[in-house]
């Protein structure tokens, strides 16, 4: 199955409304074509990815920073539409009467936030090298789960994605290790530089976390046995 991850636009233009009946509505665009931040890849969406989300039915939610207990508005309830345009899904949500979409207009007006992310699973995606060394990657088709205004990209999930780049692809990704990270080990993840998801079982690296964890395991292995 499918997990979800998440695409951060950082810096992107967000607008809010005073509607007829004195409501406040949130208006943002998701650009196709517009590179994400915080991955080692360059991720864009392309014209069309959302089109199930367009469908009758379809259940879309706008949170803040991705977390479901501060829910703006709801394509089910009718607080929140979503539009397709040759720029990108166009969002607008009808905001709560609550402390939270209050805080929110604040932020929003100061400033202090500007981002937009939304959280997603790929039906449909293209790998490739856009010769100049990047590998890309082009969201084709998604489920569109939910919609957020983020302050910063603090969601960016390579863990999920990583798995799904081709073979022929994979060295590229071990440009994006930073030079000053210590550790050796030479799986796709690490060299990806996120060790967190280490592909290799037998790794006992000290810089890297699966090797930490290893030796942990190892230890706890060594005290059982003493203790029989």
């Amino acid at each position: 199955m499918s997990k979800r991850e998440n695409f951060f636009l950082p810096g992107h233009e967000l607008r809010v409304k005073t509607d007829a009946d004195g409501s406040r509505s949130l208006v943002g665009t998701i650009p196709y074509n517009s590179p994400s931040a915080g991955l080692p890849w360059i991720e864009t969406v392309a014209p069309g990815a959302f089109a199930d989300a367009l469908k009758a039915g379809a259940d879309v939610l706008l949170l803040r920073d991705h977390k479901q207990e501060l829910l703006m508005g709801r394509t089910t309830a009718g607080t929140l539409s979503l539009k397709d345009s040759p720029e990108g899904l166009q969002f607008r949500c009808k905001l709560p009467n609550t402390t939270q979409a209050a805080d929110l207009l604040e932020s929003i007006g100061r400033k202090d936030i500007t981002g937009v992310s939304f959280g997603f699973t790929v039906q449909d995606d293209l790998w490739a090298d856009d010769g100049a060394g990047n590998l890309v990657r082009t969201l084709r088709a998604v489920t569109l789960w939910e919609l957020s205004v983020c302050s910063f990209a603090a969601y960016p999930d390579s863990k999920v994605s990583i798995r799904s780049v081709p073979s022929e692809l994979r060295s590229l990704l071990k440009r994006s290790k930073s030079e000053d990270d210590d550790c050796d080990c030479e799986c796709d993840a690490c060299e990806a530089g996120d060790c967190s998801d280490c592909e290799d079982e037998d790794c006992e690296d000290p810089n890297c976390d699966h090797g930490n964890r290893s030796r942990h395991k190892a230890y706890m292995r060594l005290e059982l046995a003493k203790r029989k």
